[in-house]
């Protein structure tokens, strides 16, 4: 009783946010450039689908551009997606904008412009030569357990459910990157793992084998997967694998925005630093401009 007479009750009355521009942007091989802009939102606000579309911002220019083999620069001024014209649901981000013209090549560099009443950015990135993988197979939960322990007795589903395994010989070069997505059967978005990045620090030039886990993202509306099979495929899946190759900014900004996601803090911790290459020149901005060197590999798994 003593105990509980000396709780008492907080309200948190938090400022509102600084006002930023969120961009992410990417140009990948053979694929049209796609660009999200919306604004910030108070850490309280809610989260959903109607809050997202509700957040897009339609207000300003988007200009990308680079250098065509002739050496001439090529302007792109993306048109911005809207009702009756959805925008484009991909990697779970909602893009309101697209481009017209360009299409992305490995081993070029791409400028981003965003001109806003409220904002104006700048960003450089590289689409990477492509980097590939060497091998990729499966092991049966049920083989895995019994490797562990040889008095195990598998049941039928952990004959049933896969983990994906995948061999990458690393270039002697050290500098390597990759962002690796899945989806499997009728999935139409790509997901990640919780960590979905990767570079060559601690393996440069050494063949090493990796797991792959099912992407986090295909549970978002899938009631019928439980907690022991999170990460698993199933036999008879066919699992498509985009492997792209990263600069090292795309990869610092997926690593730092993954540590403060699951570092939390809440209003209470410190505010975590997430890297950008976005350069607000006036306003604020938070996000990336990404190229994607994709490479896509299909692997069926038997039954």
């Amino acid at each position: 009783m003593l105990l509980m007479g000396c709780e008492k009750n907080i309200t948190l009355d938090l400022p509102p946010p600084k006002p930023y521009l969120v961009v992410y942007g990417v140009v990948e091989p053979d694929s049209l450039i796609k660009v999200s802009l919306s604004r910030n939102s108070a850490y309280f606000d809610p989260v959903d689908l109607n809050a997202v579309l509700n957040l897009l911002d339609y207000r300003a220019t988007v200009i990308a551009s680079c250098l065509d083999s002739l050496g001439n620069t090529v302007v792109d001024t993306l048109r911005p997606l809207q009702l009756p014209e959805f925008p484009i649901l991909q990697y779970w981000t909602v893009f309101n904008y697209v481009g017209n013209k360009i299409r992305g090549q490995h081993n070029k560099i791409y400028h981003l412009r965003i001109v806003h009443p409220d904002h104006e950015i700048t960003a450089t990135t590289l689409v990477p030569p492509p980097s590939r993988m060497d091998s990729i197979w499966t092991r049966t939960r049920a083989a895995i357990q019994q490797q562990s322990n040889p008095t195990a007795t598998p049941t039928r589903r952990d004959s049933e459910l896969v983990q994906l395994y995948y061999r990458y010989r690393d270039p002697q070069a050290p500098g390597d990157q990759v962002r690796v997505f899945t989806k499997s059967n009728s999935e139409v978005q790509w997901s990640t793992a919780f960590n979905s990045v990767y570079d060559d620090q601690f393996f440069n030039g050494q063949s090493i084998d990796f797991v792959l886990p099912r992407g986090k993202e295909a549970y978002l509306f899938n009631d019928s997967t439980t907690f022991e099979e999170f990460g698993l495929f199933q036999a008879g899946d066919t699992i498509d694998i985009k492997w792209a190759s990263i600069d090292r900014t795309g990869f610092l900004f997926w690593r730092s925005l993954a540590q403060a996601a699951g570092g939390g803090g809440g209003p209470f911790g410190a505010q975590p630093t997430v890297t950008t290459n976005l350069k607000a020149l006036r306003g604020g901005a938070l996000g990336l401009w990404a190229g994607y060197g994709s490479v896509h590999y299909r692997h069926i798994v038997p039954k």
